[in-house]
């Protein structure tokens, strides 16, 4: 009876171990795929020239897990990697059995700032370091009132000494990826809003003010709440037709549950 139950022991240990064998050889990433994206988010077509080497890639982690490949520290390593600068990239998603598929977007400054010790610095919306850009963009410097910057490396994520600051360098980005969001290219930013002194926060980060080209202002409060979403919506009340509203001394005021004030001068 005993030699019965090792028996049936070790041949649900052995089916185990091949169960295990066949699996981890079926979900290892076999093969890596490159989906390129315009600054609008829509897919484009691999440049003709200068696109990334998905065989690259493919090497450094091809026999990994697929299950257990982690989508957040590939996509640090690859921002990192100093063969990829000029582009970000964004996105992983895994395609099962042994397929990964890596989105990526050429890096676009979209704002620059003075800071206190670096001079100059241009940023794209993900708060990535950029070379200065050949189009016009947004001076955003107005929304801080520390500057001091830890890094400023190109390719790599902005960071300022202050949480307050990066906090902030994260609400304006939120903001220009909503203009965008309605229809506005980047170097129209600066026609759109104000292309200076755009920003502004109260001390303490709970209200963010943005003035437009026109005159007003909308005012968000805590900004860390569906900035993007509570924007947009209130650029539906600042640029409504039926309403004169587009003028210094009017404020148009979004709550963080999303009410709208109307606006008086």
């Amino acid at each position: 009876m005993k030699s019965k139950k090792l028996l049936i022991s070790l041949t649900v240990v052995a089916v185990v171990v091949v169960l295990i064998v066949v699996l981890a050889a079926v979900f290892t990433v076999q093969k890596v795929t490159i989906r390129y994206h315009g600054f609008d988010g829509g897919e484009v077509l691999p440049p003709a020239t200068d696109g990334i080497a998905s065989n690259d890639i493919e090497k450094s982690i091809k026999g990994a897990s697929i299950v257990f490949l982690s989508k957040a520290n590939l996509l640090d390593e690859l921002n990192k990697n100093e063969n990829y600068v000029g582009w970000h990239f964004f996105a992983v998603v895994k395609q099962f059995p042994n397929v990964v598929e890596i989105h990526v977007v050429r890096r676009t400054a979209v704002a620059k700032l003075l800071s206190s010790t670096d001079g100059e610095i241009y940023v794209d919306c993900f708060g990535y370091v950029t070379e200065k850009p050949s189009h016009e963009v947004m001076d955003i410097s107005s929304a801080f009132q520390t500057k001091d910057v830890v890094t400023n490396t190109l390719n790599q994520p902005l960071d300022f000494a202050s949480e307050q600051s990066d906090a902030r360098l994260q609400y304006v980005l939120s903001a220009i990826r909503a203009t965008w969001q309605c229809m506005v290219d980047v170097p129209d930013m600066v026609r759109v809003l104000k292309p200076t002194d755009a920003f502004t926060f109260d001390s303490d980060n709970e209200n963010m003010s943005i003035y437009p080209a026109l005159g007003g202002k909308i005012v968000i409060q805590a900004p860390q709440e569906n900035l993007d979403t509570r924007l947009i919506s209130a650029y539906g009340v600042y640029y409504n037709n039926r309403m004169n509203i587009q003028d210094d001394g009017y404020t148009v005021t979004v709550y963080k549950n999303g009410r709208i004030t109307t606006p008086s001068k």
